[in-house]
């Protein structure tokens, strides 16, 4: 038998081992065309919402970058503005060998409405000239209402000329969404041909779509980012940390000596404000997560006393969450930041400031110019 990959998910399909992707029963492979076959894992995650996660091989995941090194390619790389640090893969261009990039800032419906489009685009400059990083061009798109993707595709047929296009990017940005929206919008699906779940790299190998003009646009595995809290957390506690629609921003005036408790995830401790004993402080989270204020002289003891409860998520010891650290922050100048909790949200903050704060050791937490 020629191999059949999954139209879902790009495994190859195998009929041994339920455990692995790929799978489908040898009635399944009998009745069903080569072209139209998924493999269990996506049926079930497709008419079940059930979670199969997953993690990519590093063999495997160099199979698929080396295809493209093999290539003079357009690669069209996916970031989550909500968490554009944490998604943000700055060696893509060395893996690839491909230096033509167009950047794509998914997620923006998650913004508040007020936040202006140029705005956020201007601040993604700023961020890619920090890190050395030159694009042929930056778009803001919302892979779950479609919007922007005339212009997205605009620049795509722009720039790749006759040759072919890789969406990459990490884990749980929307690269699935992204090319199910191109594939339905201009290539004629009635409904989403490839999976989509939270769970981490849904997509196994590279998925490949014919575009109009004879060249093929490709999904690929998700770069899996260890820093952020998806990889600790059980669905439940997930699914209330992942932001599904717009986000409404809340507004803390804290005194030093305040902390603030985001669920059971993480905290924020108010060394010193900008006027000496308050701060004004806006944060971005899931409308989901439990934010709670509190002294920081008894932050501990309620930790200890309220996880799993008033804190929560995580809901049980069960969960594998790290032990947390803290991260000093102290800044003198005037400018507006963030602390950000890498794939949890963050808080925004005017200098002069010092702040501690708290995650599990494997998190990411940093410091940027604020992003609204």
């Amino acid at each position: 038998m020629s191999e059949i990959y999954c139209k879902g998910c790009g495994a190859l399909i195998q009929t041994e081992d339920k455990t692995l992707p790929g799978y489908v029963s040898d009635k399944i492979l009998e009745d069903f065309e080569p072209s139209n076959m998924i493999c269990q894992r996506c049926y079930r995650i497709r008419h079940y919402n059930e979670v199969y996660p997953y993690t990519v091989s590093n063999s495997d995941y160099i199979k698929v970058i080396d295809k493209i090194k093999e290539e003079d390619a357009l690669i069209v790389k996916i970031v989550d503005i909500f968490d554009f640090s944490g998604s943000f893969v700055p060696a893509i261009k060395t893996l690839t060998g491909n230096e033509d990039v167009i950047l794509v800032g998914n997620k923006m419906d998650l913004l508040p409405k007020n936040v202006k489009p140029k705005k956020i685009l201007n601040w993604l400059k700023l961020m890619l000239a920090a890190q050395g990083f030159t694009v042929l061009s930056s778009i803001l798109v919302s892979a779950k209402y479609g919007d922007n993707f005339d212009e997205l595709m605009e620049l795509i047929n722009k720039y790749k000329g006759k040759r072919n296009v890789y969406i990459v990017g990490c884990s749980n940005v929307g690269k699935s969404k992204i090319v199910n929206q191109i594939l339905k919008r201009y290539l004629g699906e009635h409904s989403d041909v490839l999976t989509v779940s939270i769970s981490p790299q849904t997509t196994i190998g590279l998925i490949g779509f014919q575009l109009m003009d004879g060249s093929i646009i490709y999904d690929t595995p998700g770069v899996i980012n260890k820093h952020q809290y998806m990889h600790y957390l059980t669905r439940p506690s997930y699914k209330l940390t992942v932001p599904k629609k717009e986000i409404k921003p809340l507004i803390f005036q804290l005194y030093e000596g305040q902390t603030l408790f985001f669920g059971g995830l993480a905290r924020l401790d108010i060394i010193s404000g900008e006027t000496g004993d308050k701060i004004s402080l806006i944060t971005y989270f899931a409308n989901t997560l439990n934010i709670h204020r509190t002294k920081t002289r008894t932050a501990d003891d309620l930790y200890r006393a309220k996880k799993y409860t008033l804190l929560s998520p995580p809901f049980t010891p069960d969960e594998d969450v790290p032990k947390w650290v803290y991260h000093e922050f102290t800044i003198r100048d005037n400018q507006k930041y963030d602390i950000v909790f890498s794939g949890l949200g963050f808080v925004t903050l005017r200098a002069p400031f010092c702040v501690r704060a708290y995650a599990p050791f494997v998190v990411g937490v940093y410091t940027r110019l604020a992003i609204i």
